[in-house]
């Protein structure tokens, strides 16, 4: 895990940090586009089961109890936000439409199709797939 996550990880436990990570997740998360169901299932819940706390995090009246598997989760898709920004400088558009087009690359499913049904390991393969790229 790169260095910037492990800080990330060992500071998470800070109401601060909680709270700014949780922000920035579902932001992400909200340009995606994604219904109340998809965003749930990014955290490995069940929106039926978790409707009203997925609410209240949304509108910043609740905190998020922090386990290793969902500070995983938005972790790896603020690093999969920050490859595409560097992918897309100059194109906000591009850089949000990215996760929901379907790619030969991807067996005709769109990275957002990969990480919903993968759940975890769909997140970092779109990640390692990413930091790939932007390398060459």
């Amino acid at each position: 895990m790169a260095k910037r996550s492990q800080d990330i990880l060992r500071n998470a436990h800070e109401s601060k940090h909680r709270q700014s990570l949780s922000r920035a997740f579902f932001q992400i998360l909200e340009h995606w586009k994604l219904s109340n169901e998809e965003k749930a299932k990014m955290l490995g819940w069940s929106y039926a089961t978790k409707r009203h706390t997925l609410d209240a995090l949304k509108r910043g009246q609740k905190q998020m109890d922090m386990d290793d598997d969902k500070l995983r989760r938005m972790i790896e898709v603020l690093n999969i936000h920050k490859n595409l920004r560097i992918l897309f400088p100059h194109s906000r558009s591009s850089l949000y439409a990215w996760v929901t087009k379907k790619r030969h690359r991807f067996g005709d499913h769109s990275a957002l199709d990969i990480m919903m049904e993968e759940g975890l390991l769909g997140m970092i393969a779109i990640r390692r797939y990413l930091d790939h790229v932007r390398t060459m």
